[in-house]
């Protein structure tokens, strides 16, 4: 028999009539080919082909033309291909933004605000009660009014404050723009002021959230990716389901669900084009995007599609600053600073940086990590001299989360009760809000 081995494709099944035509088209491009070739071929997971081939995901339109490149011998022939990939390929894009473009809704019975303004510190100086003595912090002076929570949606008032905002330059005293979960995943939150009541409700519910210059981003509930819009309420569908995302620069990349493929968005829709193979996880901030390989946790920097260059070898943890990547080691006993690829040198350069830890986070404030015990939290403290004298710095305790903005550090209590901010430029602590799932700082 002639016929290859592999479960049928069967026919297209995608959200709209045109993301079906697109499937349609595509099929018949690629008949004879099973999605294993395919993915060897092209270093696209065979998940993927799957999808791409049965209309639930639009392929890349790069990946689109290569294909009919590659199967359209005919100059002739070859051209009108082209012509219609991109008609049927601009009609699938379409269709698509006719999607809802809110993440889906929470609950009915969570629907009351999560992150709620909390009472000022009796005392100026004095933790409240149930906060360890331990824990440093900083209350506001006197007794302010709290300002009322502003919920997606409400009205003149809502876009009124928020044209303001922009026009006025509103923001947290350290120059990072927070946002947080509610519990349960609910409520998506974005922090404006400079205490526990200047949180505004821009979404309804997620699940985890990625933020950079690129923008704002979160996974919904139904584990697809969104994009904010500026807007409260206002999120657009951008991905399906994937592995890991992370932000870059002025790119959002993918790690595809299978974690055969890293994609790259393209910036329109929910188009995105394959940039690279398999992976285990990704890393993402001012100095590029990092992979690390998933058979031996090598990890490599992005340089361009399919343009991956290996710099280290596996480690516990790694972290980015606004200047460099750090990698724990295996045995969590040192940390190293990569320095830029020499092409003199046989094996990437790494230097010392740091002794034992159990975390790494990064973020343009510096270089955080937890403690070997897992309890407290240290910052990597500047030398006039040299990197090796370097050391870490104990600030307080540690917590469910920890994420690093421009100018602090910001910790989710164990039991995710408060959000606390770290200044690096005072070396103090203030109760910014509360309770939430999970936080990101841009």
């Amino acid at each position: 028999m002639n016929r290859k081995a592999g479960r049928p494709q069967g026919g297209p099944r995608g959200g709209t009539e045109q993301a079906n035509a697109l499937a349609e088209f595509l099929l018949t491009l690629t008949v004879g080919m099973t999605v294993r070739e395919l993915a060897a071929r092209y270093h696209v997971g065979k998940t993927l082909w799957g999808e791409y081939r049965s209309g639930q995901k639009i392929i890349p339109l790069g990946l689109l033309k290569l294909l009919v490149q590659d199967h359209t011998p005919d100059d002739r022939t070859r051209h009108v291909h082209l012509e219609t990939a991109a008609r049927l390929h601009a009609a699938a894009l379409e269709a698509a933004r006719q999607e809802p473009a809110l993440m889906a809704p929470p609950p009915a019975e969570a629907a009351e605000p999560v992150i709620a303004p909390q009472r000022p510190f009796a005392n100026p100086g004095a933790p409240p009660a149930g906060r360890p003595a331990a824990d440093p912090g900083t209350a506001p002076a006197g007794r302010r009014r709290p300002r009322p929570l502003l919920l997606a949606g409400g009205g003149t008032a809502i876009a009124l404050l928020t044209l303001l905002a922009l026009l006025l330059g509103w923001g947290s005293p350290g120059g990072d723009t927070v946002f947080a979960v509610g519990p349960r995943g609910v409520g998506v939150f974005r922090w404006d002021g400079a205490d526990a009541a200047g949180w505004t409700r821009i979404g309804d519910g997620a699940k985890r959230l990625y933020s950079g210059p690129a923008g704002l981003f979160a996974t919904g509930i139904d584990d697809r990716l969104y994009r904010y819009e500026g807007r409260p309420g206002r999120w657009s569908l951008i991905s399906e389901p994937g592995g890991d995302f992370a932000v870059s620069g002025a790119h959002v990349f993918r790690l595809t669900a299978d974690r055969q493929s890293v994609d790259v968005w393209n910036g329109d829709g929910t188009s995105w084009t394959s940039v690279g193979g398999p992976a285990a996880r990704l890393y993402g901030g001012e100095p590029g995007l990092f992979a690390t390989d998933p058979k031996d946790g090598r990890i490599f920097r992005y340089s361009g599609p399919f343009d991956w260059q290996w710099i280290g070898w596996a480690g516990a943890s790694f972290a980015l600053t606004d200047r460099h990547l750090y990698g724990l080691n295996p045995e969590r006993t040192r940390v190293n600073r990569w320095l830029s690829q020499d092409p003199s040198t046989p094996s990437p350069p790494w230097t010392y940086a740091a002794g034992p830890a159990a975390e790494l986070y990064g973020g343009p404030a510096g270089l955080f990590s937890t403690d070997p015990s897992r309890a407290r939290l240290r910052v990597l403290a500047d030398s006039p001299t040299a990197v090796v004298s370097q050391s870490w710095q104990d600030i307080g305790p540690a917590g469910a989360e920890v994420v690093v903005g421009r100018e602090s550090v910001y910790v989710l209590t164990e039991d995710r009760s408060r959000i606390l901010r770290w200044s690096a430029g005072s070396g103090t602590w203030q109760h910014i809000g509360g309770p939430a799932q999970t936080l990101a700082a841009g």
